[in-house]
């Protein structure tokens, strides 16, 4: 039995935290339907100061990341392909490479890094405070305050960064397919723009609903369960990243083989 009892507490501990996943996100969308029109303004306040936490800020992190993977990912191609008409394979490896696979991922990754961990430590905090229960007691739902803003504001901004991170990737990519074979960007867009398909654009927009939901309500879900001490914030945040870890390179493989395989 108490062989059993240990196999099935991680279970039991699984299912809770997926019934709890679920339960944040119908009620953030059912709260989300029954808005009223004065209390969109704050939303929108807190939704724009989420988008420029994670998007703005995080922009010159994901350019230059772009830039040196869009750079890196031809070098090593040209090393390896060097003799066998690489440069005709610029726009497949970009598209194969990048834009269907790393460009959403490490944007994932980074904002994972940066706005989930914070994200968590603040709910946190503001759980440690009475801050969320105050709300509750004042009449205002945190379900419409805090957790809707930072989902949309994550959404907004995953859009933005994997759109800048794949220019940014591109860019870097033509810079050495310009400095090696002397390619124009004319013949360079042209060998992107016929590799890339409207299945590659669906793929990308399905990651890019899923990362954010699952960085937001991750976060949310550690952020929240935090009861007692400050030292459970650091332990907080430190689960949020590897469940949102988990999450996103396992949807990414889920929709790679739903859309590919």
């Amino acid at each position: 039995m108490a062989f059993l009892a240990r196999l099935g507490a991680p279970v039991r501990g699984f299912l809770e935290f997926l019934g709890d996943q679920a339960h944040l996100v119908l009620r953030t969308l059912r709260d989300a339907l029954v808005l009223r029109f004065g209390q969109l303004a704050v939303v929108g306040a807190q939704t724009k100061l989420q988008i420029r936490f994670t998007g703005l800020d995080a922009g010159v992190l994901v350019a230059g990341t772009a830039l040196l993977l869009g750079a890196v990912t031809l070098i090593q191609a040209f090393s390896q392909l060097s003799g066998l008409g690489a440069e005709n394979y610029i726009g497949a490896l970009m598209v194969l490479i990048i834009l269907r696979e790393l460009g959403p991922l490490l944007t994932a990754v980074l904002v994972i890094g940066r706005s989930s961990t914070a994200i968590a430590a603040e709910l946190g905090t503001m759980q440690l405070n009475g801050e969320v229960d105050a709300l509750a007691a004042h009449g205002v739902n945190p379900y419409q305050y805090l957790l809707l803003p930072r989902w949309l504001g994550v959404l907004v901004s995953v859009f933005a960064l994997v759109v800048f991170f794949d220019a940014a990737a591109l860019a870097g990519g033509f810079l050495v397919a310009r400095l090696k074979y002397g390619v124009t960007f004319g013949f360079f867009m042209d060998s992107v723009r016929q590799t890339l398909s409207n299945r590659d654009f669906a793929a990308t927009l399905l990651k890019i609903v899923f990362f954010s939901g699952a960085i937001t309500f991750h976060a949310c879900h550690f952020g929240l369960r935090i009861r007692r001490s400050q030292t459970e914030i650091p332990q907080a945040v430190t689960k949020t990243v590897v469940s949102a870890l988990v999450a996103v390179f396992l949807i990414d493989g889920l929709v790679a083989a739903l859309f590919y395989f």
